[in-house]
């Protein structure tokens, strides 16, 4: 991997640059927002407004907008997350300046145009509503809104009720206060001239300036123990959270080894345990997330309500039997696997504008594949166990979700 350069510019923008020899082109440009900074009354103004501001853009309608882009074969993408609001761009190398023009009159200079509010109102209202059946990604969102209690853990679709009160001069006034560059990240990967892109950002989004509102820390204070859901599906739905280190440890490593001993492929122990042995569930698995500050592993499972109290028995037991047991095989197949998904990653444009945004918001500095691969090999059987003992899965949150579930009796928290 290429030297990553970084450039602030004076409105408080950080520009990551990734320059490689490839035809391609990659952006990620983010900016503090999110889900959780969304006025009260009003979850899912960030959604709505990522949607509105497609519709329209540096005086082209929705069609020529969308036309301009497709004549220069680039991919847009983006949302409301939960801090942050995210634009992406892929496309051939040769064609991203016309490209990042067409970003920058999104971003700068979208029409909002209050004619298209209620399409945009229809679509995620529409889309909150199909969450009712996917109860599995459903789970996890109220786990979310369980494990941080605060505006931190909405989902970042909004509510109804939210989205319902929405008004197109409202929508415009938050744009105005929170589209900002102040701790923005704009990373940039793939074959644009590291000269070029600069010059090319400082000419479009120099003159943007402000910052934008500050959303809630990622606390988990007042977190909730266990709730059950009740939810007409075929199956409940079990999601299962507790607290990780933060991704600034040194020894994060170390976490995201245990993780792969857990759920690192159909030789771990969630799949061979719950799964085969038993065959209380067709699937089940566990990875490691990791926001600003804070870090944190989410486990989820499907299963028949029959079956439920045993699959959420089994599966807490193996996450208390994880200290002291973790073994060379199992730890040597997670490195396997944890090298093999670096490599595969960096060999994708898109992956690595993401992967270096994402190290630059979490850790302030954008680490090196030499360094990413120093850190896997270090972690033995030894030293993750040693880990173990001192930050075991535990204090969990857990949501099941379905049409009854039991807990099972003597399993305490």
């Amino acid at each position: 991997m290429s030297d990553v350069q970084v450039h602030r510019l004076g409105n408080g923008l950080t520009l990551l640059i990734d320059e490689s020899n490839r035809p391609t082109s990659a952006t990620h440009l983010s900016f503090p927002g999110g889900a959780a900074a969304d006025p009260a009354g009003a979850e899912g103004a960030s959604a709505v407004l990522h949607a509105l501001a497609q519709r329209g853009a540096g005086g082209r309608d929705t069609k020529a907008l969308s036309e301009a882009f497709d004549g220069l074969g680039f991919n847009r993408g983006g949302g409301a997350l939960q801090a942050v609001d995210l634009f992406t761009l892929t496309g051939l190398a040769a064609d991203w300046v016309p490209a990042m023009e067409l970003l920058a009159d999104i971003v700068l200079r979208p029409a909002l145009p209050a004619e298209e509010l209620e399409p945009c109102r229809t679509l995620a209202l529409q889309e909150l509503a199909s969450l009712e059946d996917n109860p599995g990604y459903k789970a996890r969102i109220e786990l979310t809104r369980r494990y941080f209690p605060t505006a931190y853990g909405r989902c970042t679709l909004g509510s109804p009720e939210g989205v319902r009160s929405l008004t197109a001069d409202g929508l415009r006034e938050w744009w105005e206060g929170s589209w900002r560059p102040d701790g923005a990240i704009l990373a940039v990967a793939g074959g644009v001239p590291a000269g070029q892109v600069v010059n090319t950002v400082e000419r479009l989004f120099g003159g943007w300036n402000g910052a934008g509102p500050a959303g809630p820390p990622p606390s988990t204070d007042g977190r909730m123990a266990y709730e059950h859901l009740t939810h007409e599906t075929e199956q409940v739905q079990i999601a299962l959270a507790y607290d990780d280190v933060p991704p600034t440890d040194p020894t994060r490593y170390q976490s995201s080894m245990a993780v792969q001993v857990l759920s690192g492929g159909m030789g771990a122990r969630l799949f061979t345990e719950v799964r085969e042995k038993r065959g209380l569930c067709y699937s089940v698995g566990a990875g490691g997330q990791a926001v600003p500050g804070h870090g944190f592993v989410v486990c989820s499972a499907g299963t028949t309500t029959a079956r439920s109290s045993e699959t959420l028995e089994v599966l807490v037991g193996e996450l208390r039997r994880l200290p002291g047991t973790a073994q060379a095989d199992e730890v040597e197949r997670g490195r396997v696997r944890l090298l093999s998904s670096m490599v595969m990653n960096e060999e994708s444009t898109s992956s690595r504008a993401g992967r270096i945004a994402n190290d630059w918001q979490l850790l302030g500095r954008v680490r090196t594949a030499a360094e990413m691969r120093a850190g896997i090999e270090a972690v033995t059987a030894d030293n993750l166990n040693a880990w173990l003992a001192e930050h075991p899965p535990r204090d969990f949150t857990i949501v099941t979700l379905g049409p009854s579930f039991q807990w099972p009796e003597g399993l305490a928290l």
